[in-house]
């Protein structure tokens, strides 16, 4: 399948429309409203570089108080992904770049700015703030990864990683470090904050799934007696993606007809059968969602 390389990629100009920007920033901003208004009542854990953030503040609270003002997780939490957007640009160009960017800090203004209850918003159940915290943030890192931007951290180093090493994945990086993350918080803290971190983060990936398509793998079978090239062409140019086709027998009318292979993104399904409502109206697909990929095969955010 087709990819893109790096030099191709810093290339492309800052692309984004007003419903990707609108998913991004509306996106960020309830992710950091599900972790101030009820994770951190809670006393629960963020998973990724949040976490990491928040581990190091109460470090730090415990080794040197007056250094833990106020914005100190926030704070950490943009410089620790400062390394990531250089990477990100390197890795994957200016228009993931400046995604990135742009969530990260829409993010870390939201956990500066929005106040923190001083009490749990649920009384009397820290079950039911965490349920709901995971909701609500995993609504918003969703429609960030909807609108093709990336909320930095464990994403971009697990990403560069998927592209070197086909066993690894963004998930299993994040649950290797997630696992270090409640371990910690288990031993140094409380074995049932590491538990309810736990719930947090199942209910959070939970809803990020079921919003997140960019990287589940798409295979899709087309049959037309239309000229195929057109459709080809559709799949290479707008979607960047390859596509092999050949010529068949119509089983019904045992007429010449073709078949068209290829495999997208989930995200790209819509577009591709969109084009093919307008240019034969006629034409069949087949698709099957989760398909296994192993060799040259462009996985995007």
């Amino acid at each position: 399948m087709s990819t893109v390389s790096r030099t191709e990629h810093k290339k492309h100009p800052i692309t984004m429309t007003w419903e990707q920007l609108l998913l991004s920033v509306g996106g960020s901003i309830l992710f950091a409203l599900g972790v101030n208004l009820f994770i951190v009542p809670s006393g629960t854990y963020n998973g990724g570089v949040l976490g990491i953030s928040q581990l190091l503040y109460v470090l730090v609270q415990n080794v040197a108080p007056a250094l833990a003002f106020g914005s100190f997780t926030s704070v950490v939490y943009y410089l620790l992904n400062i390394p990531l957007f250089i990477l990100a640009y390197r890795e994957f160009g200016l228009n993931f770049f400046f995604r990135t960017v742009l969530c990260v800090t829409v993010e870390t203004v939201g956990l500066a700015l929005i106040p923190i209850p001083a009490e749990l918003l649920v009384e009397d159940s820290i079950l039911t703030n965490v349920v709901i915290g995971g909701l609500v943030a995993g609504c918003g890192s969703g429609l960030i990864f909807r609108a093709r931007s990336s909320a930095g951290g464990l994403d971009i180093i697990g990403m560069v990683m998927a592209k070197k090493y086909k066993s690894l994945s963004v998930g299993r990086l994040s649950l290797c470090v997630n696992a270090v993350i409640y371990s910690i918080c288990a031993l140094s803290l409380n074995v049932s904050v590491a538990i309810y971190s736990i719930i947090y983060s199942a209910v959070s990936s939970m809803v990020v799934d079921r919003l997140h398509a960019q990287n589940i793998c798409t295979e899709m079978l087309i049959f037309t007696k239309k000229d195929p090239e057109k459709i080809v062409s559709f799949i290479t140019q707008d979607l960047v993606r390859s596509a092999t086709y050949w010529e068949g027998i119509s089983g019904y009318q045992k007429d010449e007809s073709y078949v068209i292979f290829t495999v997208v993104s989930k995200y790209e399904v819509p577009r591709l059968e969109a084009f093919l409502k307008h240019y034969d109206a006629h034409a069949f697909a087949s698709k099957r969602h989760g398909v296994g990929i192993d060799g040259n095969f462009n996985k995007r955010l």
